[in-house]
């Protein structure tokens, strides 16, 4: 019988790419008895999508329903908590669980038995937040690059022998499916795409946007694709999305706050030039080093901060600068830039080469290889220990990839020497 994997898939769709190719990768060997579980219904037809996507058959996945009364009386932003809470006994019955956000630390925090919990950050980027003292509670971390690896050890919160450098899985899931560069517009304009971080206090997009479009505007030479962090978009009303919407200009300017083309590369493999702050995404854009540039819109201390290190690939902006200018110095000086975009990407996302005609590559395994091979070891290595059975009655649901239906299965614990 294969090891038993959890897998909370909790953080929302812009997450799948980051960790769910290797639970599909996983289940697809026979490597793992693989579970889902998700917050609510259209989550796991996400999933499913989200595998039927990739050639992947419908993986199993079991609903957290939560009573109704619970839910309404809670604030959004505890959702996620309090589903983890109420089905925390039913998701540490296995053998170890893999994870992409920090949230489900909490289950090692809980009384009772946790298994191992494995993580797989999602996203490339150099927030802090991306580094922080949640990751003290995992067993095991697979990072994209040496970039992220040394930074978790030199903060002091992963020991170096629980962190694996994997490479990028979601940049290997895109190469894997042959994604390269597509025009978005049926002109000869080149394509500038603007992804503004969703936080406000990091944000460009206030000060920024409504200049953009209009600069743009005025000048014949660029398209512009408006596409911020999905999260960004995710709580709005109508009014609030129209007020971003109605930017849009058929034939040169897209805005896209959340459709599946804003998360699976479509826009940083097609654009000519990246306009952002901090957002994550640009190392996905810079999988084919072109011209970037960063918008400074509250005047932050960058230079030598680590947070800010995506800023030395190309031109940084303040609220004072002319943006036609600005546009026109990132392209005129992308030779400048691309020596160390180069180095960057390398460190940032392990094993990537490019070919002749510079499209990339990974040299050896991929990425959503090695991280499969390297958590199967670690998998098997728990169920050494003996299992004793033990009966469990979920009251959610499971959707098997056929039909959803009540689900009743007998469940057995292990002992193991994780940490609790």
């Amino acid at each position: 019988m294969p090891p038993r994997l959890n897998v909370p898939a909790i953080g929302g769709a812009h997450q799948f790419a980051h960790y769910l190719p290797v639970a599909f990768e996983l289940a697809r060997r026979d490597a793992a008895d693989l579970t889902i579980f998700v917050p609510d219904e259209e989550a796991g037809k996400q999933v499913r999508a989200y595998a039927a996507r990739l050639g992947c058959p419908a993986p199993r996945t079991f609903i957290m329903t939560v009573p109704h009364w619970l839910w309404v009386s809670i604030p959004r932003k505890l959702r996620k908590i309090v589903g983890l809470v109420f089905w925390a006994n039913r998701l540490r019955q296995c053998d170890v669980i893999l994870c992409a956000e920090r949230t489900s630390t909490l289950l090692r925090q809980l009384p009772g038995h946790c298994p191992p919990i494995l993580h797989i950050p999602h996203g490339l980027g150099d927030r802090a937040v991306g580094f922080e003292r949640r990751f003290r509670h995992f067993d095991l971390v697979l990072v994209g690059g040496a970039k992220d690896r040394q930074r978790l050890v030199d903060a002091g919160v992963v020991d170096p022998a629980r962190c694996a450098i994997t490479g990028p899985i979601k940049i290997a899931s895109v190469i894997r499916q042959g994604a390269h560069h597509k025009p978005l517009f049926g002109n000869e304009r080149r394509t500038i795409l603007y992804n503004p971080h969703f936080d406000a206090r990091l944000s460009s997009a206030e000060i920024f946007l409504d200049r953009l479009v209009a600069d743009v505007l005025a000048d014949d030479r660029f398209n512009l694709v408006i596409a911020p962090h999905v999260r960004m978009a995710a709580s709005w009303d109508h009014k609030a999305r129209w007020k971003w919407e109605r930017h849009a200009v058929e034939g040169r300017i897209i805005v896209d706050l959340s459709s599946p083309r804003s998360l699976d590369m479509t826009y940083t493999m097609g654009a000519d030039l990246y306009v952002g702050d901090v957002s994550s995404q640009v190392y996905e854009y810079l999988l084919h080093p072109r011209p970037c540039l960063f918008l400074d819109a509250h005047k932050a201390d960058w230079r030598g901060n680590p947070d800010y290190a995506m800023w030395s690939l190309g031109q940084v902006a303040d609220s004072t600068a002319c943006i036609g200018k600005a546009l026109d110095c990132a392209f005129s000086r992308h030779h400048e830039f691309l020596p160390l975009q180069i180095r960057r990407v390398r460190q940032v996302m392990e094993g990537i080469q490019w070919d002749d005609s510079f499209r990339p590559i990974f040299r050896g395994d991929d990425p959503v290889t090695r991280a499969a091979d390297i958590i199967t070891r670690f998998a098997l290595a728990q169920i050494g220990h003996d299992r004793s059975p033990r009966q469990r009655r979920p009251i959610g649901r499971i959707h098997t990839g056929q039909e959803i239906a009540p689900y009743e299965l007998n469940w057995s614990a292990k002992a193991s020497s994780a940490k609790s």
